[in-house]
Order: structure tokens, then sequence, then C-alpha cells
């Protein structure tokens, strides 16, 4: 057996090897240069870093309703943590790209301990418990980009709040809305952490009063427009090369090229969208697929809010409506960028954490898949990125395959949460109905 101690050490060991390897990647700014000789070997990944420094520079000239506006105001708050901080110990430049990835390598830390901190009554036989296992991975899966993306952070908190879910649902529900206040898109969670009938009034009351909070310091600071922007910035956004409805038109452009009529830009919205024949079709396909999903979550909603019973395990439940709730409006959005790897990567370490026997198991084989998803991530970008603007006839069509091969796995993960949801919530049986012979059979097949 091992002991807590040695797989203290084994798991310490696992996360320095792996987080010195991103550190590697991510590569050290021009201010190191005289300590360090090396550069990293994905440099590019800090631009959108050097973008955040820049709009910070012309903070006071911009006002917060001008700075960042893709961003809620409390992302741009935590992102002036860093550049106050340089700024009081009198450094500047290139100084914010160190101090980001300080930022990110302590929060990627802190969630590595409560992983750990959770299951520490355990003892894996191979001394690395699923949820360590997972997210030791999925950083370095995706590489630099983990940390030179904003998306880290509410990511992580996302996986905090499935994390303490059952036995903190306060907290939970805390992260949460913080995480909701960082970027909106984790408001998506809040319904399944809120489906317990037993901690429902504490979840909301906890959400409400953060997001008051969270919302109030907005409008002090930016005015009203200002909470709205990210959703403005959103909306007008065109289909970007990434995105799951994208593909088809990346894969005719990756083997015709400029033959096929179909061309990839730069835009105002500081990403590559492509454009020409079908991308209309494509972008109402995109638009009809995510009112379905969203009826889809609706649905999904409410049966869990009827049909968690008290007194029950709801772990299992919560955490695939969480994942296919999220995946539900990754594979329907227009826009897919690579860190949205990180939308999914924590909250499914936290279910492995949470989850026991075959429950725990099932989770384990989907999570394997979001790593290889996560890797050809990896591989579309940033490393042959350059194929993926520029055509070119080699490297365009096998990069674009690369593309398809990881949205349609993406898609899979996608259907098998939504299926796994479905089969749980229909194996519970509505408030003040006794359950039917068949949900009790369903009942003992999806219990651990």
């Amino acid at each position: 057996m091992i002991t807590f101690s040695r797989r203290y050490l084994l798991v310490t060991l696992a996360w320095l090897v792996t987080r010195g390897w991103v550190v590697v990647l991510y590569g050290f700014p021009e201010a190191a240069e005289g300590w360090f000789d090396w550069w990293g070997a994905e440099w590019g990944v800090v631009g959108d870093v050097n973008y955040y420094r820049d709009s910070l520079d012309a903070l006071t000239q911009d006002g917060v309703a001008g700075t960042l506006i893709e961003y809620p105001v409390p992302a741009l708050l935590l992102l002036w943590v860093p550049y106050a901080a340089i700024d009081l110990f009198g450094l500047g430049g290139d100084a914010y790209i160190v101090a980001v990835l300080a930022m990110a390598v302590l929060t990627d830390l802190l969630f590595m301990v409560l992983i750990v901190w959770n299951r520490r009554r355990e003892h894996p036989r191979f001394g690395v418990s699923g949820g360590e296992a997972l997210w030791l991975a999925a950083v370095p899966a995706l590489g630099a980009t983990a940390y030179a993306r904003f998306d880290l952070f509410p990511g992580i908190m996302v996986g905090l709040a499935v994390l303490y879910a059952i036995r903190g649902p306060k907290v939970a529900a805390a992260f949460a809305a913080f995480a909701t206040g960082a970027k909106y898109w984790p408001i998506l969670v809040i319904p399944a952490l809120a489906a317990n009938r037993t901690t429902r009034r504490q979840v909301v009351l906890t959400v409400a009063g953060t997001g008051v909070v969270l919302a109030g310091l907005s409008l002090v600071l930016g005015g009203w427009d200002r909470l709205w922007t990210p959703l403005n910035y959103q909306g007008e956004r065109g289909l970007q090369i990434e995105s799951v409805f994208a593909t088809p038109a990346m894969v005719a452009w990756g083997h015709d090229g400029p033959a096929s009529g179909l061309t990839v830009d730069y835009t105002e919205w500081k990403a590559y969208d492509v454009s020409g024949p079908m991308v209309e079709a494509l972008l109402l396909a995109a638009t009809v697929a995510s009112v379905v999903a969203g009826a889809l979550v609706i649905v999904w909603w409410v049966l869990a809010w009827r049909r968690l019973p008290n007194g029950e395990k709801t772990e299992e439940t919560i955490v695939w409506l969480v994942l296919a709730t999220v995946a539900a409006f990754l594979v329907t959005n227009k826009v897919l960028s690579p860190q949205y790897m990180l939308w999914l990567l924590p909250a499914a370490s936290a279910g492995l954490v949470l989850l026991r026997g075959r429950a725990r198991r099932r989770l384990g084989i989907w999570s394997v898949v979001l790593v290889a998803v996560t890797l050809l991530t990896h591989e579309i970008f940033p490393r042959m990125y350059g194929y993926m603007l520029t055509f070119n006839d080699v490297g365009t069509p096998w990069i674009t395959e690369v593309l398809a091969w990881r949205n349609g796995l993406l898609v899979l993960l996608f259907l098998y949460a939504a299926w796994r949801t479905t089969r749980l919530l229909a194996a519970l049986p509505e408030r003040g109905r006794p359950a039917t012979e068949g949900q009790e059979r369903q009942t003992l097949a999806t219990s651990p």
C-alpha cells in the first residue's frame, strides 16, 4: 500500500515536472534574458497576455468602460492585479508576462492541492487518483495556452464549484458566482448546483448575494452599458475557424485552397474567421443547434429541480449535468478557442474526486477522450496554426483533418454526456410519485 506521505511526494514530483515543462513552453520574456538563455517553444501564445498589458496601459485614458470590453469588469480587475504588482515594484514591459505566469501557476497549484486534500483518506493503487491524474495531464496537454489565457481562472473556479457541490454548497455557489462574474459562461453550471432541494436555498441566496456585489462593482466602475459589452462582443462575431460548425468549410478550404472560394481572415474581434460559400448556412445551422441545445438544457434543469430527491447522493447527476451543459455550449457555439478546453477539464477532474465505483470509471473513460481532444487542440494551436491561416498544399490538408477529428471527438463527448445526464434524470421519480419498476432497475444500474 502506498502511504499518503509517499503519494503526496509522487503527486508533488509529477506536478513539478509537468508544470516545469509548461513553463518551458510558455517561455521567458526579454526581461529575463540575462538569466535564461533559452526561449519557450511556444512564444506566440503570450500574444493575449501582451494584449492585456497594452490594454491596461491605456486604462487611465480609456477608463473601465473602454478597456477589455470583451471581458466582464471583475475579469479586468483580476488581470489588473499583476499589472499593479509590477508597477509597484517599478518593473514594466515584459515583466507582466512573468507576473501572469506566476498567478496562473499559483492558481493551478491551489486547485491541485485541493484535489489531493479531498482524496487524502484514500490510497489509490498506483499512488495517484483519477482526479489527480487528469489534472496533472490536463495542463501540459494544452501546453502554454493553459497559462497564457484568462480562461484558466474561471475554469478552475467552476472545478471548485463541482468539487464542493455536495459538502459545501455555499462555497460551491460562491465559486460559481465569481466564475460567472469573470467570464459569464459559468452561469450555465449554477442551475445544476441548485438542483438538490436540500441545499437549493443556500445556493440561490449565495449566488444572488455575490452576484449583486459583483454587478454593483461593475456598475460603479464601468457603468450600465459595460455590463453588456461582453455579450454584445460575442454576439457580433463571425464563424471562427476552430469551431465545430466551421469544420466543413475548413476541410473544404484545407483541400482546395483558394479554389474553394473560402478565405481565412483576421477580424476586428481579434480572431480568425472563415468566410465565403456555405458560411452563412453554417452560421444558421449553429444558431439552430444552439436553440435546440438550449431547450434540451432547460429540460434537464427542470427535471433535475423536480426529481433530485432529498437525502440521496446526487454527485453523479450534478457532475454529468455540468459537463453536458458546458459541452452543449461548446459544440454549438460559432466560436471555439483552444483555451475553451479549460471549461471542461477542471470540472471533470473534480467529478473524478466526487464519484466512486462504476460512476468514476465511466467518467474516467470520458476524461481520457477529453485529454485526447486537448492534445489534438494543442497540435492545432499553436504548433501547426500557421497552416490554418495560410494555405499550404502539404500542411493545410493535414491540420484541417486534425481539426475535423478534434471536433468530431468533442461532439461525441457531448453526446455521451447528454445521454448520461438524460439517463440519470430519467431514473429519478418525480417528487411525490413512487418510483416505477423500470426506474428502480435503472437506479440500481447507475449506482456505483
